[in-house]
């Protein structure tokens, strides 16, 4: 009896050291995460809300910076923040539930619900799940963004308009199955589809089939009543400007949340309330080309794309998950279904700041492996020297910058190009001249920045210049086709004069 006491003492004070152990490594991964996130903020690298769980325990959620700059609202956990492309595992999840009651199957056709619709009797339930169909993706087309702002979409944008603008087209761009090209038309579809099979709102099917069920109390589709939404973000470019969802297209981008009400979303998953684990399974599974190849490999170890997800497997590791940008928010839905660690990163600030070298040095703290910070971003901060200082300043503090902090900031020829285009689009020519030469001085071999800076001195008016440029990016990079069409467009407009 006695031995039995002291083995029976023993194993209790096993357990209490398994325990602690598990307790410290825990504190310790949390105490890491904080570190990064507080370092991410304090250097404007990221203003969001993050949630961070480990074998299916949140060790860590923040919100850090504003709802809304110009008023100075702070964030929260109750944030509601728009997630872009994330929405389309939603929009996936109604088409299964649909498929589940027998109202639909994945195999049905297009033409099923709309006849009208070019080559529809050709494209599948399926390949528009799948990426596969050859529908052209909307947001492609010069038609849908404001006139002079390229990089801007015209206000409301429905899916009306986008589907009255898709039945005119002549043909696909594929033959549906034949390959994978990423679409937000095809899941603009899907949820029309969704409306026709339910007789109702898609904001109001997946209101009651899918957000009620798991409590997402804070979750909704941006739809074409405007809502109201409590704690709502605005959303912002990494320069500050005011740059929020401005659409109302659903099914592909259009949900708003919070990082808690994806994460009951996460835990759901691992029940059956929404659909049985087999249907899931086959959202999981990679989609397959007509050739029977994965229709989406990649050389970051994706798999293949399901049914709303993309699809990895890392060593041991079974990865689910899908990032979201849509003007100035960002996102980042991440699960790992072997371990059920999660990591969630919602921004509304900057789709260019790095969420992606944020989210990987996370994955490397649960992993327990040496992790980085982020590089810093030169091109925020060159427009505040710009804005604070004048263009001949900011230029000689760009320089010392570079020799004395190369290795804290990112100097790379993509950050003045970006920087470039920002001036460009909001006709500040100056400054995007001065930005696009600086970015000549600083990469005299590369043949973009030629074309860059050709690109503003034409809408300027210096043609002589300009041509100059062009033909340096083509002698540069000879298969530089959109430089040799604006180099005849300008010869052309020359010979006019």
């Amino acid at each position: 009896m006695k031995n039995k006491k002291i083995i029976f003492v023993m194993l209790i004070a096993l357990f209490a050291l398994i325990n602690y152990s598990c307790t410290e490594k825990r504190n310790s991964k949390r105490k890491q995460i904080v570190e990064l996130i507080n370092y991410c903020y304090e250097n404007d690298l990221f203003n969001g809300a993050v949630l961070v769980a480990h074998n299916g325990e949140v060790i860590f959620q923040d919100a850090l910076g504003y709802a809304n700059f110009n008023t100075k609202e702070e964030l929260n956990l109750n944030s509601v923040f728009c997630i872009g492309s994330i929405s389309k595992q939603f929009t996936s999840m109604a088409v299964m539930k649909l498929k589940e009651q027998g109202k639909l199957n994945y195999e049905d056709k297009l033409s099923d619900f709309f006849p009208d619709y070019p080559n529809s009797d050709q494209i599948s339930i399926r390949h528009l799940l799948l990426h596969t169909s050859g529908v052209p993706n909307w947001m492609n087309f010069k038609n849908f963004r404001v006139e002079g702002r390229p990089g801007d979409f015209i206000d409301d944008i429905s899916n009306q308009d986008v589907f009255d603008f898709l039945v005119q087209l002549d043909s696909l761009n594929f033959n549906p199955g034949e390959r994978y090209s990423y679409s937000n038309s095809g899941y603009s579809l899907l949820a029309m589809i969704v409306e026709k099979i339910s007789g109702e709102p898609f904001y109001k099917f997946m209101e009651q089939n899918i957000f009620k069920p798991l409590d997402m109390n804070n979750t909704l589709v941006w739809n074409e009543t405007k809502p109201e939404i409590s704690y709502k973000t605005t959303g912002y470019n990494e320069y500050g400007d005011v740059d929020d969802f401005n659409i109302l297209t659903y099914g592909a981008g259009s949900i708003y949340t919070t990082v808690g009400d994806l994460f009951k979303y996460d835990q759901g998953l691992y029940s059956e309330i929404l659909v049985s684990s087999q249907t899931l399974e086959e959202a999981f599974t990679p989609g397959l080309l007509d050739n029977g190849t994965p229709s989406r490999i990649s050389s970051d170890s994706t798999l293949g794309y399901g049914f709303g997800w993309l699809l990895r497997k890392n060593k041991s590791k079974n990865i689910v998950w899908h990032d979201g940008g849509f003007n100035g928010f960002s996102s980042i839905f991440y699960r790992e279904l072997n371990n059920r660690n999660v990591i969630i990163l919602l921004s509304n600030k900057g789709t260019n700041l790095p969420l992606y070298p944020i989210h990987e040095a996370i994955l490397n703290i649960l992993d327990d492996e040496p992790y980085e910070y982020p590089v810093l971003a030169i091109a925020p901060k060159l427009k505040k020297l710009i804005d604070e200082n004048g263009l001949v300043s900011a230029v000689k503090e760009y320089h010392i910058l570079k020799d004395n902090e190369a290795i804290k900031y990112d100097f790379s020829v993509e950050q003045l190009n970006r920087l470039g285009y920002y001036y460009l689009n909001n006709q500040k020519y100056v400054e995007a001249k001065s930005v696009f030469k600086l970015n000549i001085d600083m990469y005299p071999s590369d043949a973009n920045v030629y074309d860059s800076y050709g690109e503003v001195l034409m809408l300027n008016g210096e043609y002589e210049l300009a041509i100059e440029n062009y033909k340096k990016s083509i002698e540069l990079n000879p298969e530089n086709e959109s430089g040799k069409q604006m180099l005849k467009l300008i010869e052309d407009t020359k010979g006019k004069e």
